[in-house]
């Protein structure tokens, strides 16, 4: 509702033109919020949208920030059908400067999801001090779990499975276990266990910087992680359209003052020249506010790359 008082979206042309937009309800109902706040119904869309860039903001300062990383340094990338709304403001929050939005935002999460690589996850339960459960008793667990998940992945993947093999495992006086991956290790080593202790501990000492040498080491579960390889998804480069370039229309917009804002056709666009801020950029599913100053580049494969002034 807000979007549609701000003029960002095209009540007429929304998905497409296939779904009309009831644009007096929006206005009503940003209408009953300005009311409570007293102020007009826009500064009111103004305010909403200004929460949800802030909400949004916050919530990658939570998964950044607050663990030691600087989203400064960093390219923001936007999907989902209404990131394009926000993304160039909540960019500028965090003081991104480059905003990634693919030609497939809307449906990135499903895109996603055709073109990886399959992954199945298993894991058996063996409770036991690690020599007494042995390499034979690995062997076992392990030789399990590939055989299942060979019959998952099926005829479906390409190639040879890629296999991670990881042990949980504790101290024998411990109530909880560490991850200790065997990468490199040969599981018909006549060593084997030892070198599994060995790992343990120091995995243990680089988490925790002790050591308990003189602790039993127990074996809790075996994991195996199986990735086979889906064939890649082809995606070619953008054609050159003619004429293509150049804005469909101009529509009035709220981005600070009202103003006739330029409004392109993203399926059109190619990747010269760059389009300069204020400018919306839409398609069927989604729409992209760009605010002054922005610069816009349209790659070969029809993303939007902009630059944050």
């Amino acid at each position: 509702d807000a979007s549609v008082v701000l003029g960002f979206l095209d009540p007429a042309n929304f998905l497409g033109g296939r779904t009309l937009l009831d644009a007096g309800a929006g206005q009503r109902a940003v209408e009953q919020v300005a009311g409570h706040l007293g102020c007009s119904a826009v500064l009111a869309a103004e305010g909403i949208h200004k929460v949800v860039n802030t909400n949004m903001a916050e919530g990658i300062r939570i998964v950044s920030v607050r663990r030691g990383v600087d989203p400064r340094r960093f390219t923001l990338l936007a999907f989902g059908g209404a990131a394009g709304l926000h993304i160039t403001q909540v960019a500028r929050q965090l003081e991104i400067g480059r905003v990634i939005i693919p030609r497939v935002a809307a449906v990135l999460s499903a895109w996603g999801m055709l073109a990886t690589d399959l992954r199945y996850e298993l894991v058996r339960t063996q409770v036991g001090e690690v020599h007494r459960v042995g390499a034979a008793g690995l062997g076992r667990l392990f030789a399990e779990m590939e055989a299942e998940g060979r019959m998952r992945l099926g005829k479906a993947a390409t190639g040879s499975p890629l296999l991670r093999k990881t042990l949980d495992m504790r101290y024998g006086e411990q109530i909880y276990e560490i991850a200790v991956p065997l990468d490199g290790l040969a599981m018909d080593a006549p060593d084997l266990i030892d070198q599994v202790v060995e790992r343990f501990r120091r995995r243990h000492e680089a988490l925790y910087t002790y050591s308990a040498e003189d602790q039993d080491v127990v074996l809790v579960n075996a994991r195996l992680t199986i990735v086979g390889a889906l064939p890649v998804t082809p995606v070619e480069p953008r054609a050159l359209t003619a004429g293509a370039g150049a804005p469909a229309k101009l529509r009035r917009a709220y981005l600070g003052a009202w103003a006739e804002v330029p409004v392109y056709r993203w399926d059109t666009l190619t990747p010269k020249p760059e389009v300069a801020g204020p400018a919306i950029f839409e398609s069927a599913t989604t729409t992209v506010v760009v605010r002054a100053g922005d610069q816009v580049r349209v790659t070969p494969f029809g993303w939007l790359d902009i630059r944050i002034s």
